[in-house]
Parts: C-alpha cells; sequence; structure tokens
C-alpha cells in the first residue's frame, strides 16, 4: 500500500510540476517549421502524410497523424498544440519513470532519474514550446516504451511472443515518429544485454535472435518507405542538413550535448548529497556503480549517434540523450538515499536542492523568453497582414520587406530563411501563394506567380506591418 502510495504521489508531482513550469508560457503562436507542419495537416490528405515527407525534409507519418489529428480537432489555434507538446513531455517523464524502477528496483531512484529529467534544458523548452519538435518527444516516448517492453521480454518466462510483439511495435512507432530513432535498436539491445549480464545468463538465445530479426525487418520496411517519401538523403557534401566528418565537429558535439545533460544533472546529484549530510547522514560509498555508469554511456552514445556529426547543436537534440543522463542521476541519488527514505528531515537540509531546483526553473523560465517573443511577434505581423489584405487571388505573391532586423522583437528571426511561404498558405488556406521577406532593396523574383502585394514591416514600440501597394498583376 506504501510502495502504491509513494508512486501515485510522484507521478502526480513530476506532472504537476511540469505543467505549472510550462503552462502559463504557452500558446502565443507559431513559429518557424511549425507553419509548415500546420498547413499539410489542414490542406493535404491522410495518405499523402503517411506516404510522404510531410511539413519538413524529414519523413515522420506518426508525427503527421498527431498534427492531423490536432487540426482537425482545434484548427490553427496555438495553446491546444501546444498542449499536446506538453502532454507527451509529461509522458516521456513518467515512462522513465518506470523504466528507471524496473532497471533500479527502487522509487527513490525513479523519482531522481523522472524529475532530473524534467529539469534539462533548452531541450524541454523547445520540446514544449516548437511545436515542430513533436516528432522528437513522440520517438522518445516509443523509445522508452520499447526499453521497458524489452526489460519485460527478457524477464518474462512465458508469454514470449506477446512481450517481443510489445518491443516490435513500439520500436517502429519510434522510427516512423522521426528518423533518428532508428538507434532504438542498438537500445534495446544494450537493456536486454544489461538485464542477461545482471542475471548471470547467456547473453545470447534463441528468443533474443527471433526478437532482433523482428526488429530488423521493421527497420527494413522503414528504411523502404522512406527511400520512396521525398525525404531529404543523408549526405556528407554541404548544405542545410548535412553531417560533417570533422573531429572537430564530434569532440564539440560530445561537449555540448554532455554538459547540457550529464553536466547540468551533476548539479542536482550534488545537491542530494549536501542535502544529506546537513542532515547528518554520510552518503554511502560506492554510489556511482561502474555498470550503471557503463549501461548510461552506451545509452547515451546511441541516442546522440544522430546528431553527433551535425554542425549545428540545437536544443532539441538533447532531449533524447537526456534519458540515460537522467538515469544514470536516478542511479546514483537512489544509492545515496538508500535506506534514508522515511526519517525524519529538517527544513534546512532541503536548502541545496531547493535552490538547485529554483535556479534551473529560472534558467528554464529565461530560455522560454526567446520562443514567446518568437511566437508573438509572428502572431502580431500575420495578424495584420490578414487585417490590410482579406483575401489573396489565386497565385498571388505577397513580399514583406524591412528596413533592418527588429534585433529588440526578433523580427524576422521567427519565421527563419524559409518559413513564411508556409505562414502565408496557412492564413489563406491556399496552396498556390507563395511570399518572401526581404531586406529593403534586396532583389527578389515572384517566378509564375499573377499578382503581388507588398507589406513593409515597421520598427516600433510594437511590430508594425503597413501594406505600400494593392495587388499587382503581372504581365
Amino acid at each position: 500500500m506504501r510502495n502504491r502510495r509513494t508512486l501515485i504521489i510522484h507521478l502526480l508531482a513530476l506532472a504537476a510540476f511540469s505543467a505549472a513550469l510550462y503552462l502559463p508560457m504557452m500558446g502565443r503562436g507559431f513559429i518557424l517549421d511549425d507553419f509548415g507542419h500546420l498547413f499539410v495537416a489542414g490542406q493535404e490528405s491522410v495518405r499523402f502524410g503517411l506516404t510522404r515527407a510531410a511539413g519538413g525534409p524529414y519523413y515522420t507519418p506518426v508525427a503527421y497523424v498527431s498534427f492531423k489529428t490536432d487540426w482537425i480537432l482545434w484548427g490553427a489555434r496555438p495553446f491546444p498544440w501546444a498542449v499536446t507538446n506538453l502532454l507527451l513531455h509529461i509522458a516521456n517523464t513518467v515512462l522513465l519513470y518506470f523504466l528507471a524502477l524496473r532497471l533500479w528496483g527502487s522509487s527513490m531512484a525513479a523519482w531522481w532519474s523522472a524529475f532530473g529529467f524534467a529539469l534539462l534544458f533548452p531541450a524541454n523548452v523547445v520540446a514544449v514550446l516548437w511545436i515542430a519538435t513533436r516528432a522528437h518527444l513522440i520517438a522518445a516516448l516509443f523509445y522508452l516504451a520499447a526499453m521497458i517492453a524489452a526489460l519485460r521480454f527478457t524477464r518474462t518466462e512465458n508469454c514470449k511472443i506477446g512481450a517481443a510483439v510489445a518491443v516490435i511495435a513500439c520500436a517502429a512507432a519510434s522510427m516512423f515518429a522521426k528518423e533518428s530513432a532508428v538507434t532504438v535498436l542498438a537500445a534495446i539491445a544494450i537493456v536486454i544485454v544489461y538485464e542477461r549480464v545482471r542475471q548471470g545468463r547467456k547473453v545470447i538465445s534463441l528468443p533474443h535472435l527471433g526478437l532482433m530479426g523482428g526488429l530488423l525487418a521493421a527497420l527494413g520496411v522503414y528504411l523502404g518507405l522512406r527511400a520512396n517519401s521525398g525525404a531529404i538523403p543523408i549526405n556528407f557534401s554541404g548544405g542545410p542538413i548535412s553531417y560533417s566528418l570533422s573531429p572537430a565537429t564530434l569532440g564539440k558535439n560530445l561537449l555540448v550535448y554532455g554538459w547540457r545533460t550529464y553536466g547540468l544533472l551533476t548539479f542536482v546529484a550534488i545537491a542530494v548529497a549536501v542535502s544529506l549530510r546537513l542532515r547528518g547522514l554520510r552518503p554511502r560509498r560506492g554510489a556511482v556503480n561502474k555498470n550503471y555508469v557503463l549501461l548510461s554511456g552506451l545509452l547515451f552514445v546511441v541516442a546522440l549517434a544522430p546528431f553527433a556529426l551535425l554542425p549545428k547543436q540545437p536544443g532539441i537534440y538533447s532531449y533524447l540523450p537526456g534519458i540515460p543522463a537522467a538515469l544514470l542521476l536516478g542511479a546514483v541519488a537512489g544509492s545515496l538515499c538508500k535506506g534514508v527514505f522515511g526519517r525524519r528531515r529538517a527544513a534546512a537540509s532541503l536548502a541545496p536542492i531547493v535552490l538547485v531546483v529554483g535556479v534551473f526553473v529560472a534558467l528554464t523560465v529565461k530560455d522560454s523568453l526567446k520562443w514567446i517573443q518568437l511566437a508573438e511577434v509572428n502572431t502580431a505581423v500575420l495578424s495584420q497582414i490578414a487585417v490590410q489584405q482579406p483575401k489573396v487571388k489565386p497565385s498571388t505573391f505577397v513580399l514583406l520587406s524591412y528596413r533592418e532586423a527588429d534585433a529588440a522583437s526578433r523580427f524576422p528571426e521567427g519565421f527563419g530563411n524559409w518559413c513564411f511561404p508556409w505562414a502565408l498558405r496557412v492564413l489563406y488556406a491556399d496552396r498556390t501563394v507563395d511570399g518572401k521577406i526581404i531586406r529593403q532593396g534586396e532583389s527578389y523574383s515572384i517566378g509564375d506567380k499573377l499578382a503581388e502585394v507588398h507589406f513593409s514591416y515597421v520598427r516600433g514600440e510594437s511590430p508594425t506591418v503597413i501594406k505600400t501597394s494593392r495587388d499587382l498583376p503581372q504581365s
């Protein structure tokens, strides 16, 4: 009964923490790639989304189903879309709790794994506030479920077929949600080997070979469908999405992602140890078990592998690698606190933990302000365009020019280099509309469009858009 009560308290606390942290900051508008996913979800067929790269250069049909569902339910209202991201993030935190509970056999270790993951930034900020990153959230959801199912498969003597189907189904869903999740096969193998070694049993058995065969078949199906989807191919030749075979890139990424995961969570582990000392308790020696470190390290390498050679380091790429780091935090904190749970504690002893959590929360809010501002500025710009030009003719080109970038409002950062046309197509519900944001005086081409509409962005106390021409038919 006590264990059940502890489980319920932990899960409710995890959900409440993330909800209280992010709900006040959500739903201010859409940014960057969001508009592409909005348009495809609203205008394209289900078949298109399941068979083609939709809303971006990647083949992510499971994520598309999620976007399509949101469009049917909410249209282009940003808050419900953000709530879906938040719910997925909370679900990942809960699944991580159960994975740690099964791996470490301790509710305290499970709590610190899940809570540590809930504290990570900038990964969680991007995951919740940037709708387009939902594919990463869904991939992580099924990634975690696949590892939990793999543990069940390894520990179950009977019903192996049902457990194997669960592993394969979760792994396939993860891959079809985000292509970087193909590493789930390696993660499953690592978890199985760890568990077999822990049990003192032979690592390779006939059921495990059958399971891996099923997983490889699922991978083959995914790769075959992706090859015909129009998704961007893996390349090393340069461009906006290209791998760099550079030791410098690899070294920089290991440092950046190592800091965003293990580095940040080290402060949480130190806070736990200091808190125990303030209670007059001596943390147990040997809390950092080498097997825990090895398991976490291998899972981290596997999760990071798809991003390790990419020149850019966006925050969302540390979301999945944050899981193994959080698992290690849980193992260490659980070992430090072993036998301590339930004892009376002085309020002052919690000060180190409260301080670290407070700093993490403050930095999360600070990091969120950028995304809030981008969304609010985009919303203001599109709203003013809609008011001054409620409708456009088919095949219209919309030009938005500006004298100089507005650093205070982060314009035109919220639209990026290529997302403004998608925003216009969402605004006018017309796939034939196109447009561009340029600095005044720059040249541009409207291609085969039949009409033009010009707007100018004016810097001021608030973002202002002024229509500078009526529809201009092209000869």
